[in-house]
């Protein structure tokens, strides 16, 4: 997978700023990043359940064959080793996270280069990007935001990451902005908003003339975000929400009587099962200076009725747009479907890996690029292609290939995999 998608993965490893004297080192650099990626991919859930296991049978030897360091390597004296967790780690505190983090945005604009969105895409032209913060590290207590131990309770590491949609519903993380809960420069709390409008001066520079669509909860149905998405170009697809904007909910429900037009009754059939959306919109509704347009589509199944809710700048809404934008929206979901995958199934999101910060922003970052390596992997190719992968979990198929990479040997001139697509057809 390495080799067919991301054949300078090792070179961007290597060209990361290097505060070793490598002639005295035994790993090169991307060996070191390497180990942190198995350390997600293998889904053990710490690192000292990579330990335990690195150097078990063929595992150094494959390691050497992922990082370009093969058992030859004259610094391995005829027995090759992986690096221990505390030595990587002590090497991903002396690194800047800043540089760190724009692996998987390189990856993501190699993936661009490849066309793997474009099915994706929103209409035909907009990628869509998904956002949200969650925990990444409970710290623990007496740890401070320096990683030393400080006086006090402990305190969490949140982040703020962008997912971009990919094909066939799968996500690959994009950007993240770590948020401190308390900046000890200017004195004020950060916040999700602060973050995101920090993330968009990046993603503006990197990606200029990238068209955008933001899909997020209620939280960013605000001026600031709104007139940062106008300003740049961008669309947007936000959850609304009555308490967020009362005023902006009050005058969609006055002005709904008098939009008869807009509205839309589907039925659907899925698995035997009947379900009905209604859909009702109104344009041109005031949020803070500005306008929006608002969408409404009530779900009624046998067994559940659900209103969602959204607002967005897409213009000139017909039935069937207003149909493709709710299911866009709806897509939000996805996001919450990663986090509790890195939770709960062996990656370790909100473990504490490292203590010091930078140390553990890298950490963070390094799971993000074992996430696009596993959907490419598991999605792309094992459980499209095998049924056999498709009859486990992610995390028992994560855990049967890190038991076969320490069984047996990769050949040495393996041929690249095909073509990665998704879905099972």
């Amino acid at each position: 997978m390495q080799r067919s998608c991301f054949p300078q993965l090792n070179q961007w490893f290597n060209e990361l700023t290097e505060p070793r004297c490598l002639e005295m080192c035994r790993y090169s650099g991307a060996h070191v990043w390497w180990s942190i990626t198995g350390t997600f991919l293998s889904r053990g859930g710490s690192r000292n359940a990579f330990d335990q296991q690195r150097n078990c049978g063929a595992a150094p030897w494959n390691m050497g064959q992922l990082c370009d360091q093969p058992a030859e390597d004259p610094r391995f004296d005829g027995e090759p080793t992986v690096t221990c967790s505390d030595n990587a780690a002590h090497h991903a505190g002396r690194v800047d996270p800043d540089e760190v983090r724009e692996i998987p945005v390189k990856m993501i604009r190699e993936l661009l280069k490849r066309r793997l969105f474009d099915s994706a895409r929103l209409f035909g032209r907009w990628y869509v990007l998904i956002v949200d913060g969650t925990v990444q590290e409970k710290c623990r207590a007496g740890f401070g935001q320096d990683g030393k131990t400080a006086a006090g309770q402990a305190r969490y590491r949140y982040v703020l990451q962008v997912l971009m949609l990919g094909p066939d519903g799968r996500v690959f993380p994009f950007l993240h902005e770590s948020m401190d809960l308390h900046d000890p420069v200017r004195d004020k709390e950060d916040c999700e908003l602060k973050a995101f409008l920090r993330l968009s001066q990046r993603l503006e520079r990197e990606f200029p003339r990238l068209p955008i669509c933001w899909v997020g909860d209620a939280l960013y149905s605000c001026q600031a975000v709104v007139d940062r998405c106008e300003q740049c170009g961008w669309k947007y697809i936000f959850t609304l929400k009555e308490g967020r904007q009362p005023t902006l909910w009050s005058e969609l429900l006055a002005l709904l009587p008098a939009c008869r037009d807009n509205t839309l009754c589907t039925s659907l059939e899925t698995n035997g099962n009947q379900s009905r959306i209604d859909y009702r919109w109104v344009e041109d509704l005031m949020l803070g200076v500005g306008k929006t347009n608002a969408i409404l589509a009530g779900e009624i199944t046998t067994t559940a009725a659900t209103l969602y809710a959204f607002t967005t700048n897409f213009a000139n809404l017909t039935p069937d747009r207003v149909v493709t934008i709710t299911a866009v929206g709806r897509q939000r979901h996805r996001i919450e479907d990663t986090f509790n995958s890195q939770k709960n199934h062996g990656i370790g999101l909100e473990h504490v890996f490292c203590a010091e910060t930078a140390a553990a922003k890298n950490y963070y970052t390094m799971m993000q690029v074992a996430e696009i390596i596993w959907v490419l992997c598991c999605h792309g190719y094992l459980q499209r292609l095998y049924e056999w992968a498709r009859q486990t979990t992610e995390q028992g198929l994560a855990r049967a290939l890190w038991e076969g990479l320490r069984a047996r040997r990769l050949p040495p001139n393996l041929p690249p995999i095909g073509q990665v697509r998704f879905g099972f057809t």
